[in-house]
């Protein structure tokens, strides 16, 4: 978001993020991996998920123990609402899951935004915050795209917050026509800090869902979809009077 979604400084060194998938607690994190994620993912594959308030969901299992998730709706929206909804930043906690803060830390270009998200997360995991870099392109065919990736190394360590790692994501606006519009995102990250590959990947799918289906409710209010961005162009049936 420009965050995440949507996309999102030198730092002390670390001790190593333990995965208790594959040392420390392995008979454990099989078990709840097992129980939890296991029969639904497979390596290098996209696997659909059961639907969750109109949000299409699959994960894709990684080497690391870590999970992929896409995710899409389908709402009747004009593009340029979605960057006003991601550049609402004070607004962001109110659909994004376990936001609690989004911040502007610079503005490379007109379309470029370094951002600062600090997450609220709930026992046992402690509180995180990211930095990353969101860039916005759009294709002759109108298909808009803001492109996270992470920037965690540009800015120091916010005091009692963990520092996310390898955040990428990608939010994806396909028109399909009568100012209908599929929003797809995909993303990943490293939470760093102790926490079980298990309660990582549940988190993942649970927060990616409930982040697209608040964006999908949010971006068509009428303060949003007035809005315009001279590095967008709106497919014909969108555009207003003033862009034709």
């Amino acid at each position: 978001m420009t965050i995440t979604s949507s996309a999102l400084p030198p730092l002390p060194k670390t001790a190593p993020k333990a995965r208790w998938s594959s040392r420390g607690q392995p008979a454990l994190s099989k078990l709840l991996w097992g129980l939890i994620l296991a029969p639904t993912l497979a390596f290098g594959q996209w696997q659909a998920q059961p639907e969750r308030n109109g949000v299409k969901l699959w994960t894709e299992q990684g080497r690391d123990g870590l999970v992929r998730v896409r995710a899409q709706c389908q709402v009747v929206t004009r593009l340029s609402a979605f960057a006003a909804v991601m550049n609402d930043l004070e607004a962001v906690p109110q659909w994004m899951a376990h936001v609690e803060a989004v911040k502007r830390l610079d503005k490379p270009s007109t379309t470029e935004d370094v951002i600062h998200t600090r997450f609220h997360l709930p026992w046992p995991a402690r509180n995180r915050d990211a930095v990353t870099l969101s860039a916005w392109r759009q294709d002759p065919d109108f298909t808009l795209y803001l492109d996270i990736k992470d920037a965690a190394e540009r800015y120091p360590q916010l005091k009692g917050y963990v520092r996310m790692h390898g955040v990428s994501g990608q939010w994806r606006l396909a028109p399909l026509g009568q100012g209908l519009t599929e929003i797809r995102y995909t993303g990943s990250a490293d939470p760093a800090g102790w926490l079980p590959d298990w309660l990582v990947n549940k988190l993942s799918v649970s927060s990616t869902a409930k982040t697209l289906a608040g964006l999908c409710n949010r971006i068509t209010e009428l303060k949003y979809q007035d809005s315009q961005y001279p590095f967008i162009k709106e497919p014909p049936a969108t555009r207003t009077r003033s862009e034709r």
